[in-house]
């Protein structure tokens, strides 16, 4: 048996989710997870019980004597375990299989860019994002990025994978209001503690750092890049 605190951070990792990420998934205020892990929130009522559970994919009976018991999502497939490692190059990519390639706005300082929520095409699929949930593709604009992305490149996300240091990832950064917009970021994976964010950007902008940090009740999620082309 463990404390709850422990339960939830351990688990949010285990899924590679932010706590608002998980929270928001199952229907939870955005906050909920996070002042458990910061201590404002040391337990759950009983009518929150099932949520937490459904949120952190445990059992819920199991979660309420704070043990771990992981299940899948009642009424959907478990997940295939993603596989971010691509085959030889004569292993031909799928022709029939497409995934969306999601819009954004212009970018902005330090890179920053806007998903707005809708496919504006569909690309192909390179073969280690085949069966996976939610695998999408982002279009690169700017130059901060350089050299390792250019203006004009595709980049194919697979959002379940771990993220490690190094790891270039796109982050998702709420807004400072309620109504604020989501802002996202192509960079590279530096740390992440209850806290802060850290990323790296390759080529920063005039008057801009190679670090960025963010704090981190405000990041909503961080997507691992597993391939990037020009189309």
């Amino acid at each position: 048996m463990t404390d709850l605190k422990t339960i939830v951070e351990k688990r949010l990792e285990e899924l590679n989710l932010s706590p608002i990420e998980a929270a928001t998934r199952a229907g939870l205020e955005r906050t909920f997870l996070r002042d458990i892990i910061v201590g404002r929130k040391k337990s759950v009522r009983a009518d929150k019980m099932g949520e937490l559970a459904k949120a952190l994919r445990l059992d819920p009976g199991a979660l309420a004597r704070n043990e771990m018991v992981p299940v899948d999502i009642v009424g959907q497939p478990a997940r295939p375990t993603p596989n971010a490692t691509f085959p030889p190059r004569w292993q031909a990519f799928p022709a029939d299989v497409r995934i969306p390639l999601r819009g954004h706005i212009a970018a902005g300082a330090n890179g920053r860019f806007i998903l707005n929520g809708q496919d504006i095409a569909h690309v192909f699929c390179p073969p280690g994002l085949e069966g996976v949930e939610g695998a999408y593709a982002v279009q690169i604009e700017g130059t901060s990025g350089e050299p390792r992305f250019y203006h004009g490149e595709t980049a194919w996300v697979n959002p379940h994978t771990k993220v490690r240091q190094g790891d270039d990832v796109i982050v998702q950064v709420l807004g400072e209001g309620d109504d604020d917009e989501v802002s996202s970021y192509l960079k590279r994976f530096v740390s992440r503690s209850g806290d802060v964010l850290r990323l790296y950007q390759y080529n920063p902008g005039k008057g801009e750092e190679h670090e960025l940090e963010f704090p981190a009740d405000k990041v909503f999620s961080v997507h691992k890049v597993v391939f990037h082309a020009m189309l």
